[in-house]
């Protein structure tokens, strides 16, 4: 069993005293364009986790399905929480589980908003700091991608609700995914860097930020396979030799 909410008190010490890998996915309630769900990077989180711990052990958390959505929280659905509640709940998640005794722990983030990276990353600083020291992993899928992207003919075109992410919803769970909305999308305009946005939706309607021309049944099986591949290896590594190369 990988799944932590299978698990006795009793197996889920003996795991950790092994020294296991705790996988802690976050996904987000964001809008992706008309072409599925809210909780595609629930989904997707929860996925790759639960492949990677298949693969190569390990233990998988219950999914988080709330996240920092800055860019899309006036669409309607998107639930965003503040950045300094989502450090609150990070880290007190973490400081939990490494109280009762983890001490390899991946948090998975299927939401590549960069503020969800960076509230993670401080949320778990003190506890990192702290004795007995950790080891902690911040991960997303965007860390593994480029080598598919390039295969597919997406370098730089590729982003939000586009054809490496709605490829892999549609190999995940295709019944969140409509097919029949996708919207025509051939490029990857810039957003804005510097501005402080009130609506930052609106520098891209349709809610796609990327294009959407290479969807397909092939693309999505690929990226996922690649994602789990990768990361299993990178946390193999870090067991292994207690740093990343």
């Amino acid at each position: 069993m990988t799944r932590l909410g299978d698990l006795t008190k009793d197996e889920f010490a003996t795991a950790l005293q092994a020294g296991a890998w705790l996988l802690l996915p976050f996904g987000s309630m964001e809008t992706h364009g008309p072409n599925f769900g809210f909780g595609a990077d629930t989904i997707a989180a929860a996925h790759v986790c639960r492949a990677v711990t298949l693969r190569g052990g390990g233990l998988v958390a219950p999914t988080l399905p709330y996240g920092v959505c800055r860019t899309m929280r006036n669409r309607p659905g998107t639930v965003s929480l503040s950045v300094v509640t989502f450090i609150t709940v990070g880290r007190e998640v973490v400081a939990e589980y490494v109280r009762h005794g983890a001490r390899y722990l991946a948090l998975y983030s299927g939401h590549a908003e960069p503020a969800q990276f960076e509230a993670l990353r401080e949320g778990v600083l003190p506890i990192v700091d702290a004795e007995p020291r950790p080891t902690v992993l911040v991960v997303g899928p965007y860390a593994f991608l480029d080598p598919v992207r390039r295969d597919a003919e997406l370098g730089g075109r590729d982003g939000h609700a586009a054809s490496l992410e709605t490829s892999t919803l549609l190999a995940l769970d295709p019944s969140v995914v409509r097919v029949d909305r996708i919207p025509v999308v051939a490029d990857r305009p810039a957003l804005s860097r510097f501005p402080v946005l009130p609506r930052p939706e609106a520098e891209f309607p349709t809610g796609v930020h990327g294009d959407t021309s290479k969807v397909s049944a092939e693309l999505g099986p690929r990226a996922f396979d690649h994602v789990v591949g990768e990361f299993t290896r990178v946390l193999e590594w870090v067991r292994r030799e207690g740093r990343e190369w």
